[in-house]
């Protein structure tokens, strides 16, 4: 074991540029929008989400907190993530759950 690193459980890992980093870091945020819509659209359940880990190791990371009730704002979020990328069924489907929710949509 290196003495870089005290937990014999953690692999090595190579040191990553600015670019691969936030390659990285879009696929995590990718992964926690994707959890996310996945519950609020009631395809699955927060309890499967964690018995699933990503590829990262990190299990049901979302944008929200799940004990918490989604507010206006993380449906706004959501659908413009979803635009950006082009997925305007899934934007359909949060903008159908927001208005059916919240009264002044």
């Amino acid at each position: 074991m290196s003495e870089e690193h005290d937990d014999e459980y953690l692999p090595e890992l190579p040191e990553l540029t600015e670019s691969e980093k936030y390659e990285v870091e879009q696929e995590i945020l990718d992964k926690a929008f994707d959890n996310s819509y996945l519950i609020l659209t009631k395809k699955t359940t927060f309890e499967k989400l964690m018995d699933t880990k990503s590829k990262f190791g990190m299990r049901a990371i979302m944008i929200y907190d799940p004990s918490e009730e989604p507010d206006e704002e993380l449906f706004d979020d959501m659908i413009d993530h979803y635009e950006y990328q082009e997925k305007y069924e899934r934007c359909a489907e949060l903008l159908s759950i927001k208005q059916k929710t919240f009264e002044n949509v």
